[in-house]
């Protein structure tokens, strides 16, 4: 009996301290784990701006379509700093769960302390314009993996729709689009003959994306209609030195400065000169990718001759 009493209790002290020893090990465990075993996050800071209907939508979205994440709510500055060290894969901000400027600000020092990449980010806010003022001053570095809404004018699923996006990094486009640098000038329905500059940075046969060369002339909107200029003679023989076709902003970036449009009331014959167009610039582009490639190569092959010759190739 006295030896059933004595490890019973050597029993007993054994097991607390194994599981202290279980509990340090699992920390260990987590911080060492590859990120792919980590628990992963959708985190939704929101606060006075964002009603609870819209907050308990989003959850049961969550719930529904993405059941293998976390999904947690942060109702303060505070609550939110709570899940810096985790692994968000999406933060929803409300742009004013504090003044609009030191949100910005909470957001930037979040996605400066990630080593895995910047964390990608969904504004919900009543004011896009107050919004992109903010985010151009702060945070315009890291704009081609953030994304806003105006959760006053939207209906749910499109609020539903640009989680899923940010979430699968899927922005699903009819057409191809090809990288370009075109100069171009542009009018809007509603400044009359008055022509901004700007350049297109990709284009398709749908559409494209518009950049503004200076920001402060104008502010695009998801209300513009526009009228592009093509310089196509530039591309195409024998085509007049501007084209005009209608396009339509559907999408304006965060930086505020770019848009992506969809041509507009095209005929017959502008679908020619634009599919004449696309294939002018694919072909331009392969051909610099095949000179870029045998140069590389080409430079690769002289320092392997001059290094077999003995001689130091040049720095």
């Amino acid at each position: 009996m006295a030896n059933d009493s004595g490890n019973s209790k050597s029993a007993s002290g054994g097991d607390d301290s194994k599981g202290k020893g279980k509990s340090n090990q699992a920390v260990v465990d987590y911080l060492q784990a590859p990120r792919k075993k980590r628990k992963s996050y959708v985190v939704m800071a929101a606060g006075d701006n964002v009603d609870g209907d819209t907050v308990a939508a989003i959850q049961k979205y969550m719930r529904s379509a993405y059941s293998k994440l976390s999904f947690v709510v942060a109702r303060s500055a505070e609550d939110f700093a709570k899940y810096n060290g985790r692994n968000i894969v999406l933060l929803i901000m409300d742009d004013m769960l504090e003044e609009r400027e030191k949100t910005m600000e909470i957001v930037r020092k979040s996605k400066e302390g990630k080593t895995d990449g910047p964390m990608p980010t969904l504004f919900l806010t009543r004011d896009p314009s107050s919004l992109l003022m903010a985010y151009q001053k702060t945070l315009n570095l890291y704009h081609e993996v953030d994304e806003y809404i105006d959760i006053s004018t939207s209906p749910r699923h499109a609020i539903f729709t640009k989680i899923k996006n940010g979430i699968d990094s899927k922005y699903q486009r009819r057409g191809r689009r090809y990288k370009v640098t075109m100069p171009v000038h542009f009018q809007t329905l509603d400044t009359g003959e008055a022509k901004f500059r700007g350049k297109l940075l990709d284009f398709s046969i749908y559409g494209a994306l518009l950049e503004l060369s200076d920001q402060d002339a104008h502010h695009f909107s998801t209300r513009d209609q526009l009228l592009l200029h093509l310089p196509v003679s530039q591309y195409l023989k024998g085509q007049p030195d501007v084209f005009r076709i209608a396009a339509r902003v559907r999408r304006v970036l965060i930086s505020g400065g770019q848009a992506g449009i969809s041509w507009e009331y095209v005929s017959n014959d502008k679908m020619t000169i634009m599919s004449d167009l696309l294939t002018t610039i694919v072909d331009q582009s392969l051909a610099k990718s095949a000179a870029a490639t045998r140069a590389k190569f080409a430079k690769a092959q002289a320092d392997q001759d001059l290094t077999r010759g003995g001689a130091k190739p040049p720095v």
